[in-house]
């Protein structure tokens, strides 16, 4: 007998002296309760508060990101003098070298 089948021998003889595992014996009936009790809703006031600060997010980040967005074109106007101040027709004409 090699190493290996010595081994596997080992191993297996290891498991003669093991008892199952025990189960509960309530564990049926806790089982059942769980699955029969009914799961415990959240008051309406905070369903409906909730609710409303999400609506009042997405309103508040509307109206922030229009007004970004009018500070951009404002940008634009700036930018647009910048060229005519420094004589820049158009953004392609920049050289490197």
């Amino acid at each position: 007998m090699n190493a290996k089948e010595k081994w596997i021998q080992d191993t297996e003889n290891s498991l003669i002296g093991l008892k199952p595992a025990e189960v509960n014996s309530y564990l049926y009936s806790k089982i059942i309760t769980r699955l029969t009790t009914k799961v415990e809703q959240a008051p309406a006031k905070l369903i409906w508060a909730a609710a409303a600060s999400f609506i009042v997010l997405v309103v508040l980040n509307f109206f922030i990101i229009k007004s970004s967005n009018s500070g951009v074109n404002t940008n634009k106007a700036e930018l647009q003098s910048l060229k005519q101040q420094f004589q820049l027709m158009n953004d392609n004409n920049i050289n490197y070298n």
